[in-house]
């Protein structure tokens, strides 16, 4: 930092305007050519506590005047400022006053971003779009959360994309508010992932899909057939579900407050589905037993449906047996189910 305060950089700055940080302390360094004289300042607009250089850049994007150019090739970045631009596109007040562009890349594959366009591209597709893009992000996997097993970015984008009604768009967009998340709007939007439309409920979902990869269950020996199940394939459970939405939901606060000095003040993981071990933050996965005490009863197997499957009536019954009718002949792969998801 010292040593951009030279003059002799005058010739390289020009007439730009430089905002860097380092330290905790943001500068702003600019070059007055009538006296020859490198400026530096620590404007008190700019200064912010960010433990991420992700939302740093967010934060100085919102409070200078002009246009921006940023390098960076970190997608949480991208993420971040097209979350930013999104709700303030939803503020009437919105009056666009500066042009955002990334410069990504190194070499041949360096290339000029426009951020407003793509926020431009989203809106058109669907309003409120963008401010959705980081809640949709961190709950399908970010550098903080973890992805759902091979199925990607695309898939999850186009659900909203084609979200009719916004109902998802809007659960995505309140994701970054400190509000409680919609745990039924979570579960809708999984079952969709997995092809599964018109389920409401992962549970029953990852049962129905379960029938799908091994058929319908031998009672005497159930384990016959989902021995050679991959497990990461299905849906997760409502509690597992519960966990992730939660993680997902303290990283979109952070994300959506990125504009702010001071991102996620007064939150604390270990209320957002994290527990502290050793020093470090690790995923609390999910909260109870693992397996039902009900299926070791007496020293048996149960019943093989998990109680809370029963309380869904005929309604599950119709589900399941759908789902055994649908199974495939040939034996079941991830890419045999890619092929149907894409259909």
């Amino acid at each position: 930092m010292d040593e951009w305060k030279g003059n002799h950089y005058g010739n390289i700055l020009g007439r730009k305007t430089l905002v860097a940080s380092h330290g905790g302390t943001c500068s702003r360094f600019t070059f007055s050519e009538t006296d020859s004289k490198m400026n530096v300042e620590t404007p008190t607009i700019l200064q912010g506590v960010h433990e991420e250089a992700d939302t740093l850049l967010a934060f100085h994007c919102s409070n200078v005047n002009g246009n921006i150019s940023i390098r960076a090739s970190d997608t949480d970045v991208l993420v971040i400022l097209l979350g930013m631009l999104g709700r303030q596109i939803q503020d009437d007040r919105y009056q666009p006053a500066k042009k955002i562009i990334m410069d990504c890349g190194s070499g041949n594959a360096r290339r000029l971003i426009s951020v407003n366009d793509i926020v431009a591209a989203l809106e058109m597709k669907q309003t409120g779009l963008a401010a959705a893009i980081p809640g949709l992000h961190a709950f399908t996997g970010c550098d903080y959360t973890s992805a759902f097993y091979h199925k990607g970015k695309v898939k999850p984008l186009q659900i909203l994309e084609n979200d009719e009604g916004g109902s998802l768009i809007e659960f995505f967009s309140r994701l970054s508010c400190i509000n409680e998340p919609s745990q039924a709007k979570a579960e809708e939007f999984v079952c969709n992932l997995y092809g599964m439309e018109g389920e409401s409920s992962v549970d029953v979902a990852r049962y129905a899909k379960l029938l799908q990869m091994t058929g319908k269950i031998d009672q005497n020996n159930p384990m016959t057939t989902v021995k050679k199940v991959d497990c990461a394939l299905l849906p997760p459970c409502s509690k597992t579900l519960r966990n992730r939405m939660r993680r997902a939901h303290f990283v979109a606060i952070t994300w959506g407050s990125a504009d702010s000095a001071n991102p996620g003040s007064g939150l604390s993981p270990t209320d957002y589905g994290w527990v502290q071990k050793d020093g470090c933050y690790t995923p609390e996965w999910f909260n109870g037993p693992a397996i039902p005490e009900q299926l070791f009863q007496g020293g048996e197997m149960g019943d093989d449906r998990p109680s809370d499957l029963h309380e869904s009536g005929d309604d599950l019954s119709a589900v399941l047996d759908d789902a055994e009718e649908a199974r495939p002949e040939a034996p079941w792969s991830d890419d045999s189910d890619s092929e149907m998801d894409e259909c």
